[in-house]
Order: C-alpha cells, then structure tokens, then sequence
C-alpha cells in the first residue's frame, strides 16, 4: 500500500514508514522489515488511523506517529538485532 510518512532515526540503524492503510512498518537500513505496528496498544487495542506523519525521538528508540484519527501514539519499536553494521 501506499506510504504516507517515512522517518529515519539518526542514531540506531532504524526505518520508520507509514501508511493510509493504518500501519507502520519498522526496518534496518537495508529495507528488512523487523516490525509491524497495526494496534495502539495502549489505547486498549485500538487500531492506529492513517499515517500523515512520523518521526523518530533524537536520542532513544522512541516513535511518535500522527493521524488523520487526530491522535499521537508513542511507540518504542523493537531493535534491530545486528547493529554491527
């Protein structure tokens, strides 16, 4: 589907991209998907709106991701496990 938002995080080898068809994809790099966002799950299970924006914490693996649902959810994405590169 159609990205919507894309960030890369400038410290920790992570991709972030968004969609209108409500996920977020996390990568390394290289493009490998690590991750799958669908479900706010902090919101009791509530599925996230369409991706408009998304960007990375400047220090921490910390994502906030923005919505036409007019919520900001904060996620903190898994790790790549090779960070050797």
């Amino acid at each position: 589907s159609k990205m919507t938002a894309m960030t890369v995080h400038k410290d920790i080898p992570m991709i972030a991209a968004g969609s209108h068809a409500q996920f977020i994809k996390i990568m390394t790099l290289d493009g490998d998907s690590t991750q799958v966002i669908r479900h706010a799950d902090m919101n009791q299970g509530r599925r996230i709106g369409p991706v408009s924006c998304l960007t990375f914490h400047p220090c921490y693996p910390l994502l906030a991701a923005g919505g036409r649902d007019n919520f900001v959810h904060l996620f903190r994405p898994k790790i790549p496990v090779n960070l050797d590169n």
